[in-house]
């Protein structure tokens, strides 16, 4: 028998390998809650499914969005509503909300409608079935809910509009939908004969005055998604423009020749 050191070192090391030795692995329990992500039926609706659409009515102007899915927190939404909230439109407000399932949309009508928000009583109410592939006329009702809004916005908080016709107008180009806020003075007896002539030959002098476009994923929306999209860009930047020209016109860079050092 080999006693040498070098044996007895190698016999040494092989008695503590870790695959004779070791016991045998403890496995390790895995949450199934926490390795699950839970993706909403709203953010990626099947082309199967079936929304019906209720009308929600009286509710404050100042409901918004956050305010509306928490009110319908125990149903599935369309994310494809729009709230026609300025200050120049006619009381009750109305505004139209896509619901999974027809069944979902009559218990939502019960239970969220008398429900009291900003000292308003809301009402919803049942009002038809849509399929999520044929939902043009729907989407044309929320487009024309879109224009209205942002050019009831535009009166409100643009003064030097208030006189002026405005109009919202679509374009699509391929693959990208743009959509622009215009305005025009509108033709009087104190007109020119150049401005009457102008509506015999299908011109006016437009304005420029805001425009808005569907974001980058334009290529792999729908029509009617980028449509709205457009439409929804526009209204973000007429209500932003606002904010910010308000600022602007409270600050002294609005008014003096040379601000020089001084950029209070």
């Amino acid at each position: 028998m080999d006693n040498s050191p070098h044996h007895l070192f190698t016999k040494a090391v092989r008695s503590l390998h870790t695959r004779r030795n070791a016991p045998p692995p403890i496995p390790i329990p895995i949450n199934p809650t926490s390795s699950t992500i839970q993706i909403s039926n709203a953010a990626r609706p099947s082309q199967n499914l079936t929304w019906t659409a209720v009308e929600m009515s009286n509710y404050p102007p100042q409901l918004t969005r956050r305010d509306v899915h928490h009110l319908f927190k125990a149903f599935n939404i369309s994310p494809d509503f729009t709230l026609p909230n300025t200050a120049r439109l006619s009381y009750p407000l109305r505004t139209s909300i896509l619901v999974a399932g027809k069944q979902e949309a009559e218990r939502a009508a019960r239970e969220v409608s008398g429900r009291v928000f900003g000292g308003r009583q809301i009402y919803v109410k049942v009002t038809e079935i849509v399929e999520w592939e044929q939902r043009e006329v729907f989407v044309a009702k929320l487009a024309d809910e879109l224009k209205t809004g942002i050019i009831n916005t535009a009166h409100v908080y643009y003064p030097l509009l208030a006189s002026k016709i405005l109009e919202v107008r679509e374009l699509v180009q391929g693959a990208s939908y743009s959509a622009f806020l215009q305005a025009r003075d509108p033709v009087t007896a104190h007109s020119s004969p150049e401005e009457h002539m102008e509506p015999m030959e299908n011109t006016a002098k437009w304005e420029f005055v805001a425009a808005g476009r569907s974001d980058d994923r334009a290529s792999t929306m729908s029509d009617k998604d980028g449509r709205l999209s457009a439409l929804k860009n526009l209204q973000q930047t007429v209500e932003s423009q606002a904010a910010l020209e308000k600022i602007w016109s409270e600050w002294r860079g609005s008014y003096v020749l040379n601000l020089g050092s001084d950029q209070a």
